[in-house]
C-alpha cells in the first residue's frame, strides 16, 4: 500500500521514555501504520535528515476556552509543537452559563486571566450557541480545529451557574452543592476530562471580590472529588497554597474521595519558601506510595510579566503601588509616579527593610524574592532609546548613577506609560527549579495559553525546555524531556490515545532539530477581535508539526479550513473512533 504521509530517517523517541532508535514512519488516514521500517511508497515524505520525531507535546494547562472560537490553531502553541490542548485550567470555563450570566464570566477572565474584554466580546459573538457544558463542547466539534482539545469543567462556572451573584459571597448550601455535583456528573458524562477549581489568594473576579471557587468550602470541593469517583472518570486540578500554607488536607482529602488523578498547582523553585520545595517533593512522594495519586505542577520558564506603570501587571498585588491602582485619570497616575514621598517609599521597599517587611515580616522569603526580582527587571520597550530594549534595568541605573525605582519611574513619565518592563515573579533560581522540574513526578504546565496574551507568553515552554534544560544546562536527555511533554502529561490527565508513537496510535507528531530548537524573542502584534493586542513568540528549529497526520501550516499561516480540520475534541480523553 501507499502511505499518505511517510517520515523517514527519522531519530525516533516515542514518549515512553525508552531509549531513541533511528527509522521511518509510516501514516494512513491519520493513524501510524508503520515505525521503524516503512518500506511502501508514499503521496507525501518528510525527510526528516537525522532530526528527532517524537509524539506531539501535550500541554495540559491552557485557557484557549474562549480563542478556540476564533482562532482553530490555537496559536501559538502549535508553532511549539503542541498538538493537544487542556482548556478550562483553575475553574474558569464558559459553560455551563446562562444568559444573563455571560458578561460575569467574560469579566471574570478579563480580570483574572488577563484577557482584552473588547476581545472576547468580539470574539465570541452575540450568540455563544450553547449553554449547558455538552453544548459548549458540541459548539467546538463542529467548528474547524487545528489541534486537539481536552477540557474540564470548571468550578467558578458551576457555582455561578447554580448560585448566581451569591457564588462570590457565601458558601453554598447543601442543595447547592448538590445540584453542583450534579453538573459535574453531566459534564464528565458530556466529554469533559475532568475537574478544576482555585483557592488562590491571587485570584480576584470582575467586582474585585475573590473568585466564585474562593468561597466553596472543604466540604464543597469534596464533593466534587465523589462526583468524579460515582463517575469512575475524569481527574481533579486544583490551584491554589504556597510553601507553609500548602493546604494538604485538602489535596489528601480530595485524592482520596476521588480515587482519581489530582494535579496541583504551583511548585515553584523554593524562593518563596526557603528550600520548602524539596519538602514538598518529599511529601508528593510519600504520597503517592501510599496510594494517592497527587502531581504536583510546574512551569519551567521564569514567570516574566510584561507591564507599564499604567496596568502594573506584574506587581499590582503590592500595597505600594495602590496609590497608583486607584488613580482614576493618566495625570493623577502621573502624579503619584512623580511624588517624592511614593518614590522614597518604593526605593525603600527594594533596599529594605521596608514596606514589604512591615506587611510580610522582616524575614519574609517573599518579601525577600519581591526584592530579587524587582532587580532583574529589564526595559521591554523604551520609544526614545531602542538601545536600552532587553537590557536589565539595574545595570543602566548603575551606568547612569540613579536608582533603578528612579530610573523606571522617570522612564513612564516621560513616555506617558508608553516604556514597558518585564519583571520575573517566579522560578528565577534555576538550580532550585531544577530541583523541581527533575523530579520523575513533577508534571510539566502552567503554559496558559490563551490567558495574560499582552503580558506574556509562556506557551512557548516546551520548545524553551529543550532549548534551555536539555541543550544549555544539560538537566534532562532528551527521551527524559520528550517523556514529560507528552507520556506523563497524558497519564496524568487521562489522555488515553495520545502521547506515545506506535503502531494503531493517532499520528500527532513533532519533527525538530535538538541542536537548535527554542523559542525566538517575543513580538508585540495586534491580531486579536476588536484590534487587541498579544505577545508572540515564533520558534527555531522545528521542522514539522503532524495532527492526525496533517501537517499544520508554518507559522504565520492560516489553516486551510476548506483543505482539512484535522483537530478532534477528545471527549474523556480520546477521540471518537
Amino acid at each position: 500500500m501507499a502511505y499518505d504521509l511517510k517520515i523517514t530517517d527519522g531519530v525516533i523517541i516515542d514518549g515512553t521514555g525508552a531509549p531513541r532508535f533511528n527509522g521511518d514512519i509510516g501514516i494512513s488516514n491519520g493513524v501510524i501504520v508503520a515505525i521503524g521500517d516503512a518500506p511502501d511508497a508514499a503521496h507525501r515524505t518528510i525527510k526528516a535528515n537525522g532530526q528527532v520525531v517524537s509524539p506531539g507535546f501535550i500541554d495540559v494547562h491552557t485557557h484557549y476556552d474562549a480563542q478556540v472560537m476564533w482562532d482553530p490553531l490555537l496559536t501559538v502553541s502549535p508553532w511549539h509543537g503542541v498538538t493537544t490542548a487542556v482548556m478550562g485550567n483553575c475553574g474558569f470555563t464558559l459553560a455551563p452559563t446562562r444568559l444573563e450570566h455571560r458578561q460575569l464570566i467574560l469579566r471574570t477572565l478579563e480580570r483574572v486571566e488577563g484577557m482584552s474584554l473588547s476581545s472576547l466580546m468580539e470574539g465570541m459573538g452575540a450568540e455563544w450557541g450553547f449553554s449547558s457544558y455538552a453544548e459548549y463542547l458540541d459548539v467546538i466539534e463542529r467548528r474547524p480545529l487545528g489541534i486537539n482539545v481536552a477540557s474540564l469543567i470548571g468550578h467558578t462556572a458551576i457555582r455561578l451557574f447554580v448560585m448566581g451573584k451569591a457564588a462570590s459571597e457565601r458558601t453554598a448550601t447543601p442543595d447547592e452543592i448538590a445540584q453542583m455535583k450534579t453538573l459535574v456528573k453531566k459534564g464528565l458524562r458530556a466529554g469533559a476530562i475532568g475537574f478544576s477549581t482555585s483557592i488562590i489568594d491571587a485570584h480576584f473576579g470582575y467586582d474585585g471580590n475573590p473568585v466564585p471557587s474562593r468561597f466553596a468550602g472543604p466540604e464543597e470541593r469534596i464533593a466534587m472529588a465523589q462526583a468524579l469517583r460515582e463517575e469512575n472518570r475524569g481527574m481533579y486540578q486544583i490551584v491554589g497554597g504556597t510553601g507553609a500554607y500548602r493546604p494538604w488536607d485538602d489535596y489528601t482529602a480530595i485524592a482520596r474521595e476521588s480515587g482519581r488523578n489530582v494535579c496541583w498547582a504551583v511548585i515553584k523553585g523554593g524562593q518563596t519558601n526557603e528550600g520548602g520545595h524539596r519538602r514538598e517533593l518529599e511529601r508528593t512522594r510519600e504520597f503517592l506510595a501510599a496510594g494517592l495519586n497527587l502531581y504536583p505542577q510546574a512551569a519551567c520558564r521564569p514567570t516574566l510579566f510584561e507591564y507599564t506603570f499604567d496596568d502594573l501587571a506584574a506587581i499590582k498585588r503590592w500595597p505600594l503601588v495602590r496609590g497608583i491602582l486607584k488613580a482614576t485619570s493618566k495625570d493623577e497616575k502621573l502624579r503619584v509616579l512623580r511624588d517624592p514621598e511614593f518614590r522614597r517609599k518604593f526605593r525603600t521597599a527594594i533596599d529594605g527593610p521596608g514596606e514589604f517587611d512591615l506587611e510580610m515580616g522582616p524575614t519574609s522569603a517573599e518579601a525577600a524574592m519581591r526584592r530579587k526580582g524587582f532587580l532583574m527587571t529589564e526595559i521591554s520597550s523604551y520609544p526614545p532609546e531602542r538601545a536600552l530594549d532587553s537590557r536589565r534595568a539595574a545595570d543602566i541605573a548603575r551606568e547612569r548613577n540613579v536608582h533603578i525605582v528612579d530610573l523606571l519611574l522617570d522612564m513612564s513619565v516621560e513616555t506617558e506609560f508608553a516604556a514597558r518592563f518585564r519583571t520575573p515573579q517566579s522560578n528565577f533560581d534555576e538550580d532550585e527549579l531544577q530541583e523541581v522540574l527533575q523530579d520523575p513526578n513533577v508534571i510539566l504546565g502552567l503554559g496558559d495559553g490563551g490567558a495574560h496574551m499582552a503580558q506574556l507568553c509562556d506557551s512557548v515552554y516546551a520548545t524553551y525546555l529543550l532549548k534551555r534544560w536539555v541543550r544549555e544546562r544539560g538537566a534532562f536527555t532528551l527521551e527524559q524531556a520528550v517523556h514529560k511533554l507528552t507520556g506523563l502529561n497524558a497519564k496524568v490527565y487521562g489522555i488515553s490515545d495520545r502521547g506515545r508513537l506506535a503502531t494503531g496510535w493517532p499520528a500527532d507528531l513533532v519533527v525538530f532539530d535538538p541542536d537548535t530548537v527554542g523559542p525566538l524573542p517575543m513580538e508585540r502584534v495586534y491580531d486579536l477581535p476588536a484590534g487587541g493586542d498579544r505577545l508572540i513568540s515564533k520558534p527555531v528549529g522545528i521542522d514539522s508539526v503532524i495532527v492526525n497526520g496533517t501537517v499544520l501550516p508554518q507559522p504565520g499561516e492560516p489553516l486551510d479550513i476548506a483543505a482539512a480540520s484535522p483537530g478532534r475534541v477528545l471527549r474523556g480523553g480520546r477521540a471518537a473512533s
